[in-house]
């Protein structure tokens, strides 16, 4: 501690130790030469040095693909990989596309940089998406080394499917049954014949992973035959609305854009506007394929009735207050929709409590503001999310566990996904769309709108729970 105000020394200080510095150095250079050879254990050490950098480089990059693969929250990954980086003293910048990350790892000594670009979809696995939070919880408390962390990562991504792919049909029915109910206004009758055109849906999708030619089409395609066979069933008392748009609840792109909008809050904003562009293409995709399998159905039979019954009008128009069966059937149907989810994701049995009781809560929340306080959209958009938020955080403070997979349960009963497809059955149906011909542009701004909510909720419940942030290890949450 030296006696002088001053934190920046004088220009005659500054000359001085410079001076010093230069003697200092020849001095140095006078006793031992630059050419001299480098010894075995200088060899060693250095081989030793290199080798332990590359180690480290090789774990940040199956940590980011095991990150991309299982599901991370797509704002979280750059965050989580700069906090692991900064742990194992690796100078590196990450750069997140939609299932691309682009990874620098600078060399400062020799003035080098290596860039690795990893691509990796993602499929949502959140068992090991918590087992690889418990190794960056490791690694940031020092408890492991890379070699042990390696090892551990291959044990993850080694480990096979809990819930084998024969139980899709069955998970995509159950779903699609409660959806029907709850978010689309059905009776039994169409959620019944959801649940079986959802059965057929997860059966495409397992034939079309087999054959790369059905890949860039199947959605559409299957999404004709959804349409076809809805329209169909008009004839026979059914409403088309609630039948078809549950059918495929599972890729209604909700989540995409609220993903999307929270990473245009935190400021990505290539990866934010690349998921925006693509989530609303799709919903597109989808009204089109379900727009032309109604058509098709009308070309062949010109005296289908149209969605005018009493009943039909009510679908058209459900939300979470108007629903066509008592709500007394959400005490079934909101546990069991989370269960479903539960399974989907590859969440263990342990886990399913917690999930289901946040997902409720988030649902009860949104039941209770909407339905018997009447409050304003605003209130509603931001105030289910945040209570959700909160929960989850809580949580994770209370048991030292992941809080993504119950707050992203929570989130589908949330996120308004059938509002981005009203509007493409608005422009593409015509005349025949009646309502949604004229609104469509309001469903699909009332879609961002509920997703800008839902960030700020999840958002002011991290700053509350986490306002300094996490000090070694990464915020695992939405």
């Amino acid at each position: 501690m030296t006696s002088s105000s001053h934190l920046v020394p004088s220009l005659e200080d500054r000359k001085r130790e410079i001076s010093s510095r230069k003697g200092e150095q020849e001095s140095v250079c006078s006793t031992s030469s630059q050419f001299d050879r480098i010894s075995v254990e200088d060899r060693v050490r250095i081989a030793f040095e290199i080798a332990n950098i590359l180690q480290r480089q090789q774990f940040l990059c199956k940590l980011a693909k095991a990150l991309m693969l299982y599901g991370c929250p797509a704002h979280r990954l750059e965050y989580i990989l700069k906090h692991v980086s900064i742990t194992l003293k690796v100078d590196a910048e990450f750069i997140y596309l939609p299932n691309i990350m682009f990874m620098t790892f600078f060399d400062p000594e020799t003035h080098t940089t290596e860039t690795h670009f990893i691509r990796q979809s993602m499929v949502f696995d959140m068992h090991k998406l918590g087992e690889i939070y418990r190794l960056e919880k490791l690694v940031g408390h020092g408890e492991v080394t890379v070699d042990e962390a390696l090892e551990f990562i291959d044990k993850v991504e080694a480990e096979p499917k809990f819930y084998p792919s024969w139980l899709n049909p069955f998970i995509y029915a159950i779903i699609s049954l409660c959806g029907s109910l709850m978010f689309f206004g059905g009776r039994w009758k169409e959620a019944g014949l959801s649940a079986g055109l959802a059965m057929f849906f997860a059966v495409y999708e397992l034939f079309s992973e087999r054959f790369w030619g059905f890949r860039p089409i199947w959605e559409i395609t299957v999404c004709i035959v959804i349409g076809f066979v809805s329209r169909a069933s008009t004839k026979f008392d059914f409403c088309f609305i609630p039948t078809a748009f549950s059918s495929f609840i599972v890729i209604l792109p909700g989540y995409s854009i609220a993903i999307a909008i929270i990473e245009l809050v935190s400021r990505q904003m290539v990866s934010g506007i690349v998921r925006t562009g693509y989530a609303i293409i799709f919903s597109f995709l989808l009204g089109y394929g379900i727009s032309m399998g109604s058509a098709l159905y009308r070309a062949i039979d010109p005296n289908t009735p149209t969605d005018t019954a009493p009943n039909c009008e009510l679908a058209a128009n459900a939300n979470t207050c108007i629903v066509a069966v008592s709500q007394y059937y959400h005490f079934l149907t909101v546990p069991l929709f989370a269960v479903a989810y539960c399974l989907l994701v590859q969440a263990r049995t342990p886990r399913w409590p917690i999930i289901t009781f946040v997902s409720v809560c988030g649902f009860v929340v949104n039941w209770l503001l909407s339905c018997v306080a009447s409050a304003p959209s605003q209130v509603i958009q931001v105030v289910p999310s945040f209570a959700v938020g909160l929960i989850g955080n809580i949580l994770t403070k209370l048991t030292s566990q992941m809080s993504f997979d119950a707050v992203l349960v929570a989130i589908f009963y949330l996120v308004p996904g059938s509002l981005g497809l009203k509007a493409a059955i608005g422009l593409f149906f015509g005349q025949e769309a009646g309502a949604y011909e004229s609104q469509g542009a309001y469903f699909a701004l009332s879609m961002i709108e509920v997703c800008i909510g839902i960030a700020l909720g999840l958002c002011i419940a991290n700053l509350i729970i986490y306002p300094k942030g996490a000090q070694r290890t990464p915020i695992m949450n939405m």
